[in-house]
């Protein structure tokens, strides 16, 4: 009888524990990320896509109170990033040596729960969110503390605080979500980026890859 009691105990507790909910593989939204010790503030707009491992972000960033103009475009099964300066209407191209991270829950990251944005008083005056923390390393061999909140339905980004002894706190938020890339062609590599033959081919080397299931 013991036996069954602690076993039904164990079910309950198994039962109840949080599991990690699957951000949408394909999204775009607005970022503002900002770092105070770094002295580094970042307003943009990112396209993501999980499924073939493809980050855009156009980026207006000011650092050490400077401020530029960027769209960065990382290609992570062809292991490079384009990076376009909108200010000097130029173009580089460089290895991408970074593994690709999703911005999803990792399966080794904790829960913390869950908590409302604003109210759970009245209707409609609130936002409720999961809260899951983690860390990761950098090539550096610097580690990443996070704690991030993801909508509890839905499972969107919503913020990310990341804390480490090196880079200090940086706070990240992600604002007019949507699901789905708008536009493909956001992934093509600007003119400034490429040869006369690989603009040619553009479509063919740089559109959307074969179908994957997702």
């Amino acid at each position: 009888m013991l036996v069954a009691l602690v076993l039904c105990l164990v079910g309950i507790i198994a039962a109840q524990r949080p599991v990690p909910c699957t951000t949408p593989p394909q999204w775009e939204a607005t970022l503002y990320d900002i770092n105070e010790e770094q002295k580094f503030r970042l307003n943009g707009r990112l396209s993501y896509d999980s499924v073939y491992h493809r980050e855009r972000i156009a980026e207006d960033i000011e650092e050490g109170g400077q401020d530029d103009f960027y769209e960065r475009l990382a290609l992570f099964e062809s292991q490079i990033e384009f990076v376009y300066n909108f200010r000097a209407r130029n173009c580089t191209r460089q290895p991408i040596t970074r593994q690709w991270r999703d911005f999803g829950i990792r399966p080794t990251d904790t829960s913390y729960g869950e908590a409302y944005i604003g109210s759970s008083a009245f209707p409609e005056t609130g936002l409720l969110v999961t809260i899951w923390g983690g860390n990761f390393t950098l090539p550096s061999n610097d580690t990443i503390d996070y704690t991030s909140t993801w909508t509890y339905r839905g499972c969107v980004p919503v913020t990310r605080t990341s804390f480490s002894p090196k880079f200090g706190v940086s706070h990240l938020s992600f604002y007019d979500v949507t699901a789905g890339i708008r536009d493909p062609n956001v992934f093509i590599p600007r003119r400034e980026c490429l040869s006369s033959e690989e603009w040619a081919s553009r479509h063919t080397l740089f559109g959307t890859p074969a179908k994957k299931h997702i």
